[in-house]
């Protein structure tokens, strides 16, 4: 399972790579695995849990996306994020596919290169 999400955001950051042009701030946020030890060495640096995969920052607005495989679930700890997101302002989104990713861009109203948003 996990690695199918692996290669689902691998494929999503090179999609993203491609189509975003260079005054849309993104990042990944790779917090999981490594086991118990990493995991403390992250939380003692102040990683939280359940912050999604995919951060945005376009014209002062903030988006998040969680990606998930085809069975994958969003957890606890990422709808306590999720509900500190909104509640900040922020937009939180799930996705399953690149289609999902490419309307949840164009819904947040972000400019993709070789596409006329609407």
């Amino acid at each position: 399972m996990k690695r199918l999400e692996q290669q689902f955001q691998q494929s999503v950051a090179a999609y993203l790579e491609r189509v975003l042009p260079p005054d849309v701030f993104w990042t990944a946020v790779g917090h999981g695995g490594g086991g118990r030890v990493r995991g403390a060495i992250l939380k003692s640096m102040g990683v939280r849990p359940g912050v999604p995969d995919l951060i945005f920052l376009y014209r002062g607005r903030f988006l998040a996306i969680e990606l998930k495989s085809a069975k994958g679930r969003v957890s606890p700890a990422q709808s306590e994020c999720m509900r500190l997101i909104v509640a900040a302002g922020g937009i939180w989104a799930s996705a399953r596919t690149l289609d999902d990713v490419e309307r949840i861009l164009v819904a947040f109203g972000v400019p993709m290169k070789g596409r006329v948003n609407k």
